[in-house]
């Protein structure tokens, strides 16, 4: 089990490196058992850039990313096998794109790492545009959001 989490570390730095920083301050959190709760990394500037939620056998549950500003960029849930796994909220994975604060576009994806549906927001913040995957999974409440906003009713 030591391996696996030497391994983990491993692959969260190489996440961080992959973003063009050094890796800085990690800080860590255990279970009573010894095995990892939790993990932040932060950058050389005290910047968190990954943060990690461990199983109480150790193995990775969520896996959030963070850009320089800040926001949150990506969150991956996974199986206790290190897969993607669908959450509660229908996807695997959320990767999130922003002009400077501003949130500009979504993806979320499946087990697979194939796109179920992108969003993408105004300068006000609002949802504008959304494409769903053509299987028959749309979520019936993002398309009553964009109906609204596509007649213009706003009630």
């Amino acid at each position: 089990m030591r391996q696996l989490q030497i391994v983990w570390l491993l692959f969260v730095a190489s996440l961080v490196y992959a973003e063009g920083t050094v890796d800085g301050l990690w800080e860590y959190k255990y279970w009573d058992s010894g095995k990892l709760r939790s993990c932040i990394v932060y950058d050389n500037d005290g910047k968190m850039r990954v943060k990690s939620f461990h199983r109480q056998n150790g193995t990775a549950e969520k896996i959030e990313r963070y850009d320089i500003a800040g926001n949150k960029i990506e969150e991956g849930l996974y199986d206790e096998k290190g897969r993607l796994r669908t959450g509660i909220d229908g996807w695997a994975l959320m990767r999130w794109w922003y002009d400077g604060l501003r949130l500009v576009a979504q993806v979320s994806y499946d087990e697979t790492g194939k796109p179920i549906a992108r969003r993408r927001y105004s300068e006000g913040g609002n949802l504008v545009a959304a494409q769903f995957r053509n299987d028959g999974t749309v979520d019936p409440y993002e398309e009553a959001n964009v109906r609204m906003i596509l007649s213009g009713k706003h009630n």
